[in-house]
Parts: C-alpha cells; structure tokens; sequence
C-alpha cells in the first residue's frame, strides 16, 4: 500500500447494552446434551425496532432475527452467509470483500447495537460473524429510529457479551479450494464477585476461490470488557479489528451483444497484480442503568475507522464476439478512509394511565461520517496513460502493471442527528396502539482535495432540518396464539437537485402500509408469520419537461408484495428456518421507465429454507442432518434492446446438505456439501463490462467444534 494501515484510539466512551443483550444467552449448550434456550432459532426479544427490548411477536412490522445457535448449526461465517438466509433480503455480489443487500426493492440500512450507521452496509466491507451474538433484521421503512435512508429496512448487528461462568470454543475447518479457517472465543469473569467480565474472540480464514489464481486472507480480533457499577448500572467497552487482503474478483465481462461469455466458472479476466486491502476498527463504550420501577436508560458512543486500498485493472467494454477481444481495459489504484462517529441515549419503560400498564421510549441519535479518497483514476483526462486497448481475452489477460500517479482526491462529510419518541397504550386487553415520531437533521457536503489539480471549498448537498417521520401501529391479540397487526412507517432522503425557482427539491419519502399476523404453534415452539405490505417512494427527481436543467419532485415509485416467514421447532430435535417473499416494483412515474421494473435484479419469487434434525436415540444417537435450499425466480440485469441483449437468469436453486455428529459434550464435527446438485447460477447480472459472476459450484467443508 502507499500508506500503512494502522489502529485508530479512541477514549473517553461511554455506552450501554440493552436489558435484552444482557439477557440474550450466549452461547447456548449442544442440542444433544439440552439446550439453555429450547427454541435456538428464535430471539427471545429484539431491539431493533424499538430499542427496549420487545418479543417478535408484539411488533406491528417484519422482524427477523438470525442467532448464534442458527450461525454455528449452518457454520455461516460472513455477513454475505448471514443474510442470504434471512427472509426476503436478496444478496448481491460486488467482489469477494463486499457485496449489496436489498430487500423490498431497495438497499438496507445498518445499526450497530441499535445506533444507525453512517456507512452504508452495501459497498463497504463487514466485520466477520465471529464478533456477533445475533443480527436482526427490520424490514420496510425504520426511519423513527434510523433517521435518513432507504425504505427497505434496517440490520442490526448485536455484538456478543462477556459472560458470568467460564466458557470456550475453538472451530476448525478446512473445505474445497483450500479454504483452512480457524476460530477461537473465550469468556470468563475477572473476580469472585462476577462483577467484572472479559471475551476475547478471534478468526482466521486463508483461502482460495472457484476463479484462477484468487486468494483470500483475513482475521479479526474482538475484546469486550464488561463491568457492574452496582446491582443497576452495567457498562461495557469493546474494539473489534479486522485486516483483509484479497486478489479481488469483480466478475465476468460479457460480449458485446449482451450475450454471456461462454467460459468456466472458474474463468478469471483480471491481471495476476489486482490487489484488494480493507482495514476496520470499531470502539465503544456502552452504559445503562435499570431504575426500580422497570425504567432504563441507556448511552452508547461508538467510532468505526476503514481503511480500503486497491489496485487493480479491469474491461470497460465487453467482448466482441468475432475477434475475441475486450477493446479497452482501465487501470487504477485508490486509497479510501473512512470514518465514523455515532452517539446514541435514551430512557424508556412502563408507565400507568387510567389502570392500565403502558410504555414510553424518548431518545436522540447522532452521526458523522467522513469520506477521503485519493488515487488515480483512468477516467481522468490527464490519465489517459491508465488504458490499455485491444486485450485478447485470456485468463490472465496480457495487461503490464503500471506505476500510478494520483491525481484526484474528494472529500465528504455526512452529519444526521435526531430527537424520537415512541408510546405503546393497552387500551384494551386485546388491543395495543403504538405512536412515535422523530424530529432529523440531515447535512451533505462535499469538496475535491489534493492532489486533485484544482482543489475546491466545501459545497453544500442535501440538506433538511425537523424533518418529521411518523409512525403508526396497532397490534391485537386475537387468541393466545395469534396476534394481527398493521402499521405505517416512512423514512425521508434529502434530495440536492433544483427547481426552476432555485429552490432545492423537498426531500424523498418511501412510505409503506402492512398488514400481518404472527402466530404461535405447537404449544409455542413454532413462529409463523405472514405480512403483505405496500410501499410508495414518491417526491424522486424527475426532469422538468418545460424547462431543461431543472427538476421537480414528481418522481415515484411502488413497491408491494407478500412474506411468510416459519421459525422454531417441528418437533423437539427438530429445529427449522425459513420463508419466501413474493415482490412487484414498477416505476410509477419515472419518464420512460414508467411503468417497468425498479430494478430487473429483483425476482419475483424469493426463498430460503434451513432445516437440522439431531437424533438422540438408538444407533444413530449425537448424530445429525441438515438441508438448506435457497432459491429465485427469474432475474435479469436490464431490459433487452434492439441491439442488446438482456443477460437474464431464470428461476434456479441451490440445495446444501449437511452431515454432522457429536462425539461427546465438547465435541462436535460436520461435512458441509454445498450447491450438492452443482446447480450454475449468477449471484450478480451485470454489465457489458464486468460483475456477471458465477456463484459457487460444488464445494465441501469438514469443520471441527468443540465447546469447554
């Protein structure tokens, strides 16, 4: 790299975890032997949308929740693991660092421990599940607690906590193209008294990939120290460092025509020298303290630091199809930073009105985030020297490295901040109507910097203040079993583009309606959850007809559809997971894409189904089996043209089966077979240039789990 990476301190932080972490186990016992938890698949409580912990069940919107217990039972390593499985978010790759996750027709949104995040969670690389004792997951618009964003929802990332009693576990693998990981995670308390605790995890992955000459390298170390200041107040501190450095891969041009090329999986266009590094330190410090009449009041503060270097080449036109060559490839090399600030306090708990019990959340959010890039960048005119025309296509392709000069830099600044409340009212025994609302401050500037030849003073961008952002819910208790529910949530994105008058276009807002029900079976040890859901995005930027230059906010879109979502237990060693989402886009008013889709990566049709049965009895008992199948209907990555194309896929599905066995208490080993029917599908249709990529063929993977 031209600069070394390093650590980034941080001091002075304070923060809190919530009542519903503290009480979230942490790592459940073996199945084989009686879990803690009877129901591994399911959270007890969620916070993500409401902070204070709440059930599942008792919230007026689409909640998952993706636990430990699920994590290790899939052997899930990655964030891309993690909500590939999770109920209508459709994952999308970038390369192998990073990738994009959307749901209901549009990116999600990220939280760390309930503080909404200031770096997107698409585009930027994640930390490795290691660290994580839960992720949830809120879909449809979070904008009461999250602020600005997208309305498609919202991950929460929960961090795991040190523990009361002594406890360790150390995982082995080793899997098809030499893909060697370890893990180790020990907890314990510090003193007699119990009242200070450590956890320090660790991974290591070093691995190659289905493509050519591709290799992979990560690890990461998490520390949390938490600590009682008395029987009520608990505290917490805690940094996560991760360091990656990868070859890269971005996926397959395809001929010039839109047709896909006709290669291997395993087919790489990128030059031997393409290089990816990404840096990530987290810090914080968490505070709460329990009030005897059931009240809490929480302070987090947190920093993200990342660092991303790359260096790399890559096509920017397709492959004609008669001569076989890729008529250009750019060459570049950047050094990103960036950084985040986030603070988040509240107080919230039950109050008694009229004889009956109900509760109140009153908190405020801030963030800032900072973006600094500098490098060399091949679209520049004085860079010109970066192309390379003319390559045969070849893996690897004939393209000489080259010795880059930067010569662009930029620079931006994101600042949000909000003040919300919620009030949950019993006004009947069945009847639950929830009313929040949250006040946000929004500001965008941005500046180029050197070594850009002409560097520049901050210019303004979005901007809004007291943006308000309602929010209705009701939930009634049918019977024991069923609950109903419905609810409206929005969210706003501040918009920079101008009027004829000068003015500055209001901002955008995806406002969204659901209905649903979430019902208990098998005396509670089943969730099944169905929702329907509409959403319209509307005051878009849409080009003033009358009057070239300029915009109004006319432009909108729709997004609606359906989910049904099973979690828990079918009987008692059998654990399962699953749903399937049934989604329309279609622009309501964008010019000449009125009418057509969103986007034609979103299929129809999407599902997810995991499924672990552990036998206990007879010869096969500690043994155990596990089948996934993830599946979607059609996709494409445009609408064909005349001349065009349209790289489609069409409906496809991946099955995973998995062999496993417990040898005693501590140990337990299990033969993953991924894709076990060698099913050739894309995880990403994309341009005449680059991102069609080939999801993995067949692959296998032993891993070794032993719990102390």
């Amino acid at each position: 790299m031209k600069k070394s990476l390093k650590f980034i301190s941080f001091s002075s932080c304070l923060l809190c975890a919530t009542w519903a972490q503290a009480q979230e186990p942490i790592l459940p016992e073996i199945q084989i032997q009686g879990e803690l938890d009877p129901i591994p698949y399911r959270a007890k409580q969620t916070a993500v949308a409401s902070k204070l912990p709440q059930t599942v069940r008792d919230i007026p919107q689409s909640v998952s929740a993706l636990t430990r217990a699920q994590m290790d039972d899939q052997n899930m390593v990655t964030v891309w693991d993690a909500l590939s499985q999770i109920t209508g978010v459709q994952a999308v790759s970038n390369d192998l660092t990073q990738g994009q996750y959307h749901a209901r027709g549009s990116s999600l949104e990220s939280q760390n421990d309930g503080a909404p995040s200031g770096i997107p969670l698409s585009g930027y690389q994640q930390f490795d599940l290691a660290a994580y004792e839960r992720i949830e997951v809120l879909r449809g618009p979070a904008g009461l607690l999250q602020g600005s964003g997208s309305f498609s929802g919202t991950v929460n990332f929960v961090r795991k906590r040190a523990p009361s009693e002594n406890q360790a576990m150390f995982t082995s693998s080793y899997g098809s193209w030499n893909n060697h990981r370890l893990e180790a995670d020990i907890g314990a308390p510090l003193n007699e008294a119990k009242n200070i605790r450590a956890r320090l995890v660790g991974s290591y992955q070093d691995r190659d990939y289905t493509f050519n000459r591709v290799h992979d390298r990560k690890w990461l170390v998490y520390g949390t120290l938490d600590f009682d200041l008395g029987d009520s107040t608990h505290g917490s501190v805690y940094m996560i460092h991760q360091h990656n450095t990868s070859t890269g891969f971005s996926g397959l041009p395809s001929y010039t025509d839109g047709r896909f090329l006709n290669v291997s999986r395993s087919f790489n266009p990128s030059p031997d020298f393409n290089r990816t590094e990404w840096e990530t330190t987290d810090i914080g410090a968490e505070l709460v303290h329990q009030f005897s009449n059931g009240w809490q009041a929480t302070a987090r503060v947190g920093r993200r630091d990342q660092q991303q270097f790359f260096h790399d080449s890559y096509p920017t036109t397709g492959v004609n199809p008669i001569t076989g060559v890729i008529g250009r490839y750019a060459r570049r090399e950047f050094d990103n930073d960036y950084l985040q600030h986030t603070a988040d306090v509240y107080v919230g708990g039950p109050f008694s009105f009229l004889g009956r019990n109900h509760e109140l959340l009153i908190g405020g959010n801030y963030s800032h985030f900072q973006s600094t890039g500098r490098g060399a960048n091949p679209n520049s005119p004085s860079s010109t020297y970066l192309n390379y025309d003319n390559v045969p296509l070849a893996d690897p392709p004939s393209v000489p490295d080259v010795n880059v000069v930067y010569r662009t830099g930029s620079q931006n600044v994101t600042t949000q901040s909000g003040l919300y409340g919620r009030i949950t009212l019993n006004v009947a025994d069945p009847l639950k109507l929830i009313f929040g609302g949250r006040w946000s401050n929004y500001d965008y500037r941005s500046r180029t910097i050197s070594p850009h030849p002409s560097p520049t003073d901050w210019a303004q961008g979005g901007q809004t203040k007291g943006e308000f952002t309602p929010y209705f819910g009701a939930v009634y208790t049918l019977n024991p079993s069923v609950n109903l529910y419905a609810s409206y949530a929005d969210i706003f994105v501040p918009q920079t583009q101008k009027r004829v008058d000068g003015s500055i276009l209001a901002p955008r807002v995806g406002r969204q309606f659901e209905f649903g029900s979430k019902t208990e079976l098998f005396d509670g040890h089943l969730s099944a959850n169905a929702a329907i859901f509409s959403i319209r995005d509307t005051n878009r930027a849409l080009a003033d007809a009358d009057n070239p230059g300029y915009f109004v906010d006319a432009g909108a879109l729709d997004s609606h559809g359906w989910e049904v979502e099973l979690v828990g237990k079918l009987l008692p060693n059998w654990d399962i997971s699953g749903g399937y989402t049934n989604l329309i886009t279609r622009w309501r008013n964008n010019g000449s894409n009125t009418g057509k889709p969103v986007s034609y990566w979103y299929p129809r049709h999407l599902y997810k189904l995991w499924t672990r049965y552990q036998f206990n009895q007879g010869v096969l008992a500690g043994a155990s089996i596990g089948v996934g199948v993830q599946g979607a209907s059609h996709s494409a990555s445009g609408a064909a043209s005349d001349t065009i194309a349209a790289r489609e896929q069409n409906s496809y599905a991946t099955v995973k089966l998995q062999l496993g066995y417990q040898v005693n208490k501590q140990l337990g080993v299990t033969l993953d077979i991924n894709n076990l029917f060698d099913t050739k599908y894309y995880t990403r249709l994309g341009g005449t240039n680059t991102y069609n990529t080939y999801g993995d063929p067949l692959n296998v993977a032993l891993t070794l789990r032993a719990r102390y």
